[in-house]
């Protein structure tokens, strides 16, 4: 089993997008909806490859709004909200002007249906401007099909931020969840360390294979033990949150989220929908009649209990830092 201790020296920020080649409707043209928001019109045709697409249609959004000088600025590629129901991808987050839209790209009609759920999601939320390029035409009412995703390990990648520790914690007391045993969160948190219990070593080697660790790369299953100190990484979530998890044979792996910043709704639909993942994950392991680790478990579930019974209104993150 390998020591994290050692993976955690030498780990570089690395993450890569889909590079899907879509089934698209068979016509060269592109239709669009810029003029409803007073937007200039994009003269692009797809190709049907997403990641070839959003680099063609960045790069001629760029050319025509310095051409008629009007302010814009892409925020994100592949950017992820994270929503009580699941995770919603947007191709292109721009800002133009002063006003912030999601771009989506349409391929048929099956993409069609989902920009229609996504963007009454985007309605919702009541800060976005939905705005496409689409291979089929979007007239006419649709009925919306999910464009939501499960939270899945890839939603992740590793920053090379060093937070301030101090301001992060498990959790912290709102005016929703006043009292950490009696909250969502505490039976979603005792939940993941009951999952985990037995198979946190493999959860640590899935995880970094979603990171695109060096060395986490092959199909294989890798394991790393939890070290005795507790050890902490970085990493980006949806919404381009910064997130630490922390390791240890003491406590277990935990998440740790910025108590200035994170809002209620974000820290909770993180948890639960990661628990869900994890349980997923679990499964997987269990019918395959994997080994459950025996010396390198922790004392995760112990620890859950102990910081109910104390009844603490911040559950806060150790002053440790790797090196």
């Amino acid at each position: 089993m390998r020591s994290l201790n050692k993976i955690l020296k030498d780990i570089g920020q690395s993450h890569g997008g889909p590079t899907d080649i879509l089934t698209s409707t068979k016509t060269g043209k592109t239709y669009q909806n810029f003029g409803n928001f007073d937007l200039p019109r994009l003269d692009i045709t797809l190709t049907g490859q997403k990641m070839v697409d959003i680099s063609l249609v960045i790069q001629a959004l760029q050319e025509l709004y310095t051409l008629n000088e009007i302010p814009l600025s892409v925020e994100a590629v592949h950017y992820n909200f994270i929503l009580e129901e699941g995770v919603l991808q947007v191709p292109i987050k721009l800002k133009i002007g002063g006003q912030h839209y999601c771009l989506f790209l349409i391929y048929n009609e099956k993409c069609a249906a989902a920009f229609v759920d996504a963007r009454n999601r985007l309605q919702a939320l009541k800060k976005y401007r939905t705005i496409y390029l689409s291979k089929v035409p979007m007239t006419g009412d649709r009925a919306p099909e999910s464009a939501l995703t499960s939270l899945r390990f890839d939603h992740f990648r590793v920053s090379n931020q060093n937070p301030k520790l101090e301001d992060y914690a498990v959790w912290w007391s709102t005016n929703r969840e006043p009292i950490f045993q009696n909250s969502k969160s505490f039976q979603d948190l005792e939940q993941i360390s009951k999952t985990l219990d037995g198979y946190e070593s493999y959860f640590i080697g899935r995880f970094f294979k979603a990171l695109k660790i060096s060395g986490f790369t092959s199909e294989s299953v890798k394991r790393v033990a939890l070290p005795k100190k507790e050890r902490t990484l970085t990493v980006i979530g949806p919404e381009e949150q910064i997130i630490i998890l922390s390791f240890s044979k003491k406590k277990g792996i935990r998440l740790h989220f910025n108590r200035n910043t994170t809002p209620f709704g974000y820290r909770t639909a993180i948890i639960e929908q990661l628990c869900i993942a994890i349980q997923a994950y679990t499964i997987r392991l269990q019918l395959r009649d994997l080994p459950r680790d025996t010396t390198t478990r922790s004392n995760g579930r112990d620890w859950y209990t102990e910081m109910a019974e104390k009844e603490e209104e911040v559950i806060g993150l150790v002053d440790v830092r790797i090196t």
